[in-house]
């Protein structure tokens, strides 16, 4: 059936049969979606919320969809208004396909974890917990025992990408997921994941307004693994549709087609690669009727050649190529495990994370007259380095250290593949500086450079010219992008350099590191922290088992997030007032006060808890040592800033207690 008989024959079939006929097979998309008769998904997002349909409403969109011959129905956990309305989409399906009345074993029912909605925001949520969680209240939301594809729908940066894909990996051969697949990913994690799981699906942005999937190699990569690429905002999302409209390459093809030039720029996207299956998003029955008609649409060489100057799929310079593993060369130089700078020729790579040390180490390199690439100093993109490698590496200078982070495989690939290319081996020194030692490297270099914590907006303008002052964002990026480095990516030896903390001889000090509201005090009003000091009550029973502790040696310091600063619902000098108030209700020696006044959200510096800012500022103003430091708090934050620190931590409600622990 042609484009205009899907259009104007819609009506005419339904009142034959009692439901419309299906469209015309379209060239097949590979592998799990099946022998697809109809090479479109209808995307369940709009349906679920903020400016939704009735429930009823919604379901009809649903039925004419698969009345029309769509098989695919791509939904979410968080296709919802917010937290309280959590996995709405999928009982949404499950509804649909409950009163419908077609061969719903065809049906293909797509699903996503990975996001959170609290108060209708899109957070991620990547934790293992979580994402068991998730897939458990999937299961029950479409009342089935096993998800057909599990997508992971976006990287949260605070949890280590290894580590969400072990855990999709698990609930795989825990029999919960049929298949696995990942959203809004690059070349680079598709590759990594690959070594975890076979991936059964990609869904990405792409449409004529948003290449970027086509250009990174992306669509390319997914063709050649045999993989479906899942095109999501096809026709470029809400707020950016109207622009097809008046698009002057569209336009005049869909006059000449007798189409929209929404149609135009979907069947342009269908036309770009057989394996691309478009995720049409709708709330109403002509928009889903309209995205059908597109695919009787067949564009000839003069409407490809109009529509590629303007709208081309193609990859960028060497956008595949880049992943693709060499071998490495025979007769490589062979290099000995643990060796530091030598005579002979080799490519060192330094990695770790922001704050492992890598400048020390760095140092003993130079000196021994090896060149020293480094973005930080060169200037520009970590990929400038590459031509900047290969220069030298031609001129004979061929003993070279590369002290960046390079966390994933795709990041070190470029330096291995130059330095092969030149018949150099390469050397991986992997400094595994945990995540909470780097957090006390940056700290103290901050101290001591500074002799204060900065604030989200320093650290900004000071990054241009401070390059040893990345942000906690830039630590989070490491984390969720670090894969272990191995011989298999081409490295002729891999070092591990395991971190030891120097203990400073003349930290001899004790210290209690106090929280404050909550645990030490609360307020009159019933506010969650005091704005005057006449607010302020202690809370019973702790001025008797600090002074213990004070009679033990330790000294007594309060450690406290006060956002409200930030956010204008406190000042600093109310602030200021109530912990003055406080130490005199406490009548016991507070050695220090320190308070984060930064935002709770993002957080943008190293001095909200649960950093380690506030502490290691404490331990180097009054010399604590580490191995006598104990924190006192009643919430999550307050444990993990402890475990940064490397404290002893004790819980409020058992801290106070007439058995609590003794001064040690």
């Amino acid at each position: 059936m042609s484009k205009r008989e899907i259009r104007n024959k819609s009506e005419e079939d339904k009142s034959k049969s009692g439901k419309p006929k299906s469209p015309p097979s379209t060239p097949k998309a590979v592998t799990i979606l099946g022998d697809l008769k109809c090479r479109l998904g209808l995307g369940l997002l709009r349906l679920c919320t903020e400016g939704r349909p009735s429930e009823a409403d919604a379901v009809a969109v649903i039925h004419f969809a698969l009345d029309y011959g769509i098989r695919i129905l791509d939904t979410a956990d968080v296709y919802c208004l917010d937290e309280s309305d959590l996995h709405y989409g999928e009982r949404l399906v499950r509804a649909a396909l409950d009163s419908w009345k077609g061969p719903r074993d065809e049906v293909r029912i797509l699903t996503k974890v990975g996001l959170a909605r609290p108060k209708g925001r899109w957070m991620p949520r990547g934790k293992p917990e979580q994402l068991r969680k998730a897939v458990d209240r999937s299961l029950e939301a479409l009342g089935v025992e096993r998800l057909f594809l599990l997508q992971l729908h976006a990287r949260d940066p605070q949890v280590p990408f290894e580590e969400i894909l072990a855990t999709l990996a698990e609930l795989q051969k825990q029999g919960k997921v049929e298949h696995l697949g990942l959203c809004n990913i690059g070349p680079g994690e598709f590759q990594q994941a690959m070594r975890h799981f076979p991936i059964a699906a990609v869904q990405n942005e792409l449409s004529v307004l948003n290449r970027k999937s086509a250009t990174d190699g992306m669509v390319e990569l997914t063709r050649q693994k045999g993989v479906p690429f899942l095109a999501h905002r096809p026709l470029g999302g809400y707020a950016k549709v109207a622009r097809l409209a008046k698009d002057k390459v569209l336009a005049p093809l869909a006059e000449r087609h007798k189409a929209t030039p929404h149609e135009i720029a979907l069947a342009t996207l269908l036309d770009a690669a057989p394996h691309v299956v478009p995720l049409s998003g709708a709330t109403r029955v002509e928009s889903v009727r309209s995205s059908l008609a597109a695919l009787g649409i067949k564009l000839d060489v003069s409407d490809r050649t109009a529509l590629s100057v303007k709208f081309p799929f193609t990859p960028g310079p060497d956008a595949v190529s880049a992943l693709t593993p060499t071998a490495t060369p025979v007769g490589l130089p062979t290099l000995g495990a643990g060796a530091g700078p030598g005579d002979k020729p080799e490519v060192v790579i330094l990695m770790g994370i922001q704050g492992a040390g890598k400048s020390q180490l760095v140092s003993e390199y130079v000196d021994k007259g090896y060149v020293r690439l480094n973005r930080d100093i060169e200037g520009g993109k970590l990929d400038d380095l590459i031509p900047r490698l290969r220069e030298h590496l031609a001129s004979g200078r061929n003993r070279v250290v590369l002290d960046n982070t390079y966390p994933s495989r795709l990041s070190r690939a470029p330096v291995i593949a130059v330095a092969h290319a030149h018949g150099v081996p390469v050397r991986c020194r992997n400094l595994q500086t945990p995540p909470g030692e780097a957090r006390i490297n940056i700290v103290i270099r901050m101290l001591r450079k500074y002799d204060k914590l900065l604030g989200p907006d320093d650290m900004k303008v000071l990054a241009k010219t401070d390059p040893n002052l990345p942000p906690p964002a830039a630590l989070a990026r490491w984390i969720g992008s670090y894969e272990t480095p191995a011989l298999d990516e081409g490295f002729s030896a891999v070092d591990p350099i395991p971190f030891v903390r120097q203990v400073d001889p003349g930290h001899t000090r004790k210290g209690l590191l106090l929280d404050v509201d909550g645990t030490l005090r609360r307020t009159r009003s019933g506010e969650i922290y005091p704005r005057d000091p006449d607010d302020v009550e202690l809370l019973p029973g702790r001025r008797d088992t600090l002074a213990r502790w004070i009679d033990a040696g330790y000294l007594l310091f309060f450690v406290s997030n006060q956002s409200g600063i930030a956010s204008a619902k406190l000042s600093r000098e109310a602030a200021d007032a109530a912990f003055r108030r406080t130490v005199e209700l406490l009548k016991l020696p507070v050695a220090d006060i320190a308070y984060c006044p930064h935002p709770a959200f993002p957080v943008g510096c190293f001095c909200r808890k649960p950093f380690p800012g506030l502490g290691v500022m404490l331990m180097e103003r009054h010399r604590l040592a580490r191995d006598h430091l104990v924190v006192v708090g009643d919430m999550k934050s307050d444990a993990d800033f402890a475990a940064e620190l490397g404290a002893k931590y004790h819980d409020t409600s058992r801290f106070f207690d007439l058995n609590g622990p003794n001064p040690c």
